[in-house]
């Protein structure tokens, strides 16, 4: 077995009992995937959805979550909660995804008191190769969530390469974020900013676009999108236009402009 798989099976063998946050993308799907193998019913995954989680991820969960319980027997239980109705969390604030991540971490843990009991552990998908100083991993430490990629000194690329040993169909997904990021910081969340954005996205797709994203814009006018796509991408996008300014408008943008990821 490849000696960095070894080193993830042998943390959670230490760890013990185990209540991963599972979103279905590749970080926590090969942190689960660790967990049940090494653990086997002592590991359990928990996603947690939002009005922040598009219909494409809670998607992508489900399908990720059925190929590890058949390939591992490992159970994965979904927790609905609203985001929104967290006032100071719908105003968008600059600590939103520590607020966020406090939420989803709370829930998981409530999962694993229930399914594992009170001294079960919890992990999530932090890698090595992530900032430590994103917002959200202040609500990891504070809920004394462990982070087996980042213990293990586990990259990005490797995470991927890991996963595809390990046989993992989300190998090479791209990353996502949540709706909520296509907002501006102070610009208030609301379920129509939301439902506009993830359209557009979709729409986009549909027209054979990929590893894009629906940035909103406020204006005078009203809410604009800047559609960002790959540069490999953005030919295509710009002989799209019109379909796309179409698709923009019925999402309920009032305008639309095309950019080039970074």
């Amino acid at each position: 077995m490849d000696a960095r798989l070894q080193r993830l099976l042998d943390f959670f063998r230490a760890t013990g009992p185990t209540a991963v946050a599972f979103s279905g993308g590749v970080d926590s799907s090969l942190v689960l995937w660790a967990a049940a193998t090494a653990l086997g019913g002592q590991a359990m995954g928990v996603t947690v959805r939002s009005e922040f989680m598009s219909a494409e991820e809670r998607q992508r969960a489900e399908r990720m979550a059925a190929f590890l319980a058949h390939a591992t027997g490992v159970r994965v239980v979904a927790r609905d909660i609203s985001a929104l109705a967290d006032a100071r969390l719908r105003g968008n604030p600059a600590d939103r995804c520590y607020r966020c991540k406090a939420l989803v971490l709370a829930q998981v843990r409530h999962a694993a008191d229930q399914a594992l009991g009170a001294s079960s552990a919890m992990a999530e998908g932090t890698n090595a190769d992530d900032d430590p100083a994103r917002p959200g991993l202040r609500a990891v430490a504070e809920a004394r969530a462990l982070s087996p990629l980042a213990a293990c000194r586990i990259s990005k690329a490797e995470v991927r390469e890991l996963a595809r040993l390990s046989g993992l169909p989300c190998a090479d997904d791209p990353s996502d974020s949540c709706l909520a990021t296509r907002v501006p910081e102070g610009l208030e969340l609301t379920p129509g900013r939301l439902a506009a954005v993830e359209a557009l996205e979709r729409a986009a797709r549909e027209l054979g676009l990929a590893d894009l994203r629906a940035r909103l814009t406020p204006g005078p006018g009203g809410d604009a999108a800047l559609l960002l796509v790959r540069a490999a991408q953005l030919p295509l996008a710009q002989a799209q236009a019109a379909a796309l300014a179409d698709r923009a408008r019925a999402a309920g943008f009032a305008d639309l402009s095309l950019g080039v990821r970074p």
